[in-house]
Formats: structure tokens, C-alpha cells, sequence
């Protein structure tokens, strides 16, 4: 699948890396050339509470604000709901049972079914789908996605019936709210593009259930948000794209393990982000096909992040980077000629 934007065409499956605050973290003009990413995904929550959004739209979009002349997403804020709510009551991240140094804290957030008010750096911000929409279309990214409530993986089915239904009601009014700006983004045949949630936790028939409704509404493409079981992932995700048109994309929101990855394209997913690439970059973290190797560690290459920290981490995010796009390329090449999936994930084995 080719997605068509105003920055530029995204050949699927591929991955979104995470440039929080509209460039990826340490690196300069001339790295993110480089590196060279298809495809970046910024956060709505932080750009808004540093008030970067006036700037952004004076600017022409997070393109010209950021100089970087890529296709961009935004997310919604939905998954701050979670990472500052439940997450941090729960002490955990999305996927349960994989190992977190996320510590219980106090639960910063209260939702209800107008709005979610965030406690965030002494300050008390209110977030609703509308607003959330017209912060998103204020950055200009090329696709945005619709407001949602992002569960903990403790949740239970309850919790998780009553969110679901909130969070199809705020499917409809980012629908409905992105209809009035959608057409100052783009032409009818390349504009801002919109993608719905599928939530419903670990549950089947939730998922099922979210997927049918998101499904059957006019969105552009679908986001896989919410938790999920370390071993139940595959089941999961072929319940969330059970009732999703295949003729547009799917997108699994902060996943990013080469495992997962497999998992996700086998059941039809297109598109991925997650900050583990540059994250553990920054740590000296590098992947290979021998597996991951901490450079920090190795004897000679270990003086490198003595001698020039930064440096170091710059070079690492742009090996990563690099590595996460030539294992896509391969999964594109794997897909078109019909052969040789076996034997890639042969080659990617020891990071599975």
C-alpha cells in the first residue's frame, strides 16, 4: 500500500519514528537528513502544554516549524491519558507482563465523558476530542488521529466496556469536528487524513465490537490503540482489524518490537511507531541481526560515549533508525515478490 500525503509518499509496512516535539531528540538538521526516516510522529499533549502550537501554525505547519520536509503524524493525547492516569497508578506500559522501570505514582488525570483533565507540571489543562482535533490540525501533521481513552493492561472488562463506549463517543465528534477543517489541509485527493481508534483492551468481544463501529465510520485510516498481553498480542490485534476496511491503512499505535512488528504485518498491519529505536539509542543500544549489543559494554567502542557522550547517542539513533528502515524495506520487498518471509524472519531471528 501506498499512502499518498502533501510531504510525500509512505510506502507500507513502515515505521513511524518518534519525534515527540516535532524533531527527533539530539539530532540536528543535518543528522535527520541522514537518517533519513520515511515517516515521523509528534506529540499533540506536549507540543500543546509547551505552547508551541501558535508558533507551529504561524509557521505553516510542523514541516516549516521543525524544517524537516517529511510526512508527520500527530497523536491525539489519548495516550497520555493513559501514561499519566492509570499507568502511573498501575506502575506500568502498555504491554503486560514485559519488563518496566515505571514506578506507581499518583494517577495525574480524571476523565469523564467530556473531557480528560490533565494535572501536568503544576498546571490543570482540559483536553476534549474537538480540541484535541483542532490542536492537530493546527500543527498540520498529514494524518492525525482521533481522541481516545488508552487503557492499562489491569484493567478489567468492566472498566474497559464502559471507556470503549466513551471512546466510540469521541470517535464521532473528531469526525465530526475534523470535517470543519479538513479543508484547509490539502485538495480532496491528498488532504489531512484522519484515523479512528479501536479500543476493547484484551477482550474479544470488545475489540471485535470497536473494530465493526470504527470500521464502519468515514475515516481516511485506523489506529490499534490500548493494551495488550505480552502473549496475547497476535489474537488481539486479529480481533482489532477484524471488522477494518483491508483497502486502508491500519496503524498499531506505540508498538515497536521486531517480534511485534512480525506479528502485526502477518495479520495486515501497515503502519508502526515507537520511541524504542531512539530510545535505547540514546542508551547505546544498538540492534543488529546478532541481536542487540550495548556499545556502552564493548571495550573499544565503550570509550566513544566516555570521550563524546552526545555524539555518541547521535550516531546511535541514526544507526537505529537506519536498521528499523532497512529491516521495512525488506518486509516490503518479502510482501511484493510473495517469497522469502520464512527466511527473513530466519535472518531477524535473534531479535525475536
Amino acid at each position: 500500500m501506498i499512502i499518498k500525503t502533501l510531504h510525500g509518499e509512505i510506502e507500507t509496512p513502515n515505521m513511524a519514528f518518534v519525534a515527540t516535539h516535532g524533531r527527533i531528540k539530539l539530532l540536528n538538521d543535518r543528522e535527520h537528513k541522514i537518517a533519513g526516516p520515511d515517516l515521523l510522529i509528534a506529540n499533540t499533549f506536549h507540543l500543546w502544554v509547551n505552547n508551541n502550537i501558535k508558533e507551529i501554525k504561524k509557521a505553516g505547519g510542523i514541516q516549516k516549524w521543525s524544517r524537516i520536509k517529511k510526512p508527520f503524524m500527530t497523536d491525539s493525547g489519548g495516550f497520555q491519558v493513559f501514561s499519566l492516569g492509570w499507568g502511573k497508578a498501575h506502575g506500568v506500559g502498555k504491554i503486560k507482563n514485559q519488563k518496566s522501570k515505571i514506578k506507581s505514582e499518583k494517577n495525574q488525570v480524571k476523565i469523564n465523558n467530556n473531557e480528560v483533565i490533565f494535572e501536568y507540571d503544576g498546571k490543570r489543562y482540559a483536553l476534549t476530542p474537538e480540541k484535541s482535533i483542532k490542536i492537530q490540525n493546527d500543527i498540520g501533521a498529514d494524518i492525525i488521529f482521533t481522541f481516545d481513552e488508552c487503557t492499562s493492561p489491569y484493567h478489567n472488562y468492566s472498566y474497559n466496556k464502559q471507556s470503549l463506549k466513551r471512546t466510540h463517543d469521541w470517535a464521532e465528534r473528531s469526525l465530526e469536528e475534523h470535517k470543519k477543517h479538513s479543508v484547509s489541509r490539502g485538495t480532496p485527493s491528498v488532504r489531512q487524513a484522519l484515523f479512528g481508534i479501536v479500543q476493547g483492551g484484551i477482550f474479544e468481544d470488545l475489540r471485535k465490537k470497536s473494530s465493526k463501529f470504527i470500521g464502519s465510520l468515514d475515516f481516511d485510516g485506523f489506529g490499534i490503540g490500548g493494551s495488550f498481553g505480552e502473549k496475547q498480542m497476535g489474537k488481539v490485534v486479529e480481533w482489532a482489524l477484524s471488522g477494518l476496511p483491508e483497502e486502508k491503512p491500519r496503524h498499531l499505535l506505540g508498538i515497536g518490537r521486531i517480534k511485534d512488528i512480525f506479528i502485526g504485518v502477518e495479520r495486515g498491519v501497515d503502519l508502526f511507531d515507537c520511541v524504542i529505536p531512539t530510545r535505547e539509542a540514546r542508551h547505546g543500544i544498538l540492534y543488529t541481526k546478532q541481536g542487540k549489543i550495548n556499545i556502552k559494554k564493548d571495550k573499544k567502542l565503550g570509550d566513544i560515549f566516555k570521550e563524546d557522550k552526545l555524539k555518541a547517542q547521535r550516531l546511535a539513533i541514526i544507526y537505529n533508525i537506519q536498521f528499523y528502515s532497512d529491516f521495512f524495506r525488506k518486509i516490503r520487498e518479502a510482501i511484493h515478490t510473495k517469497k522469502g518471509w520464512g527466511k527473513l524472519k530466519e535472518e531477524y531471528e535473534k531479535l525475536i
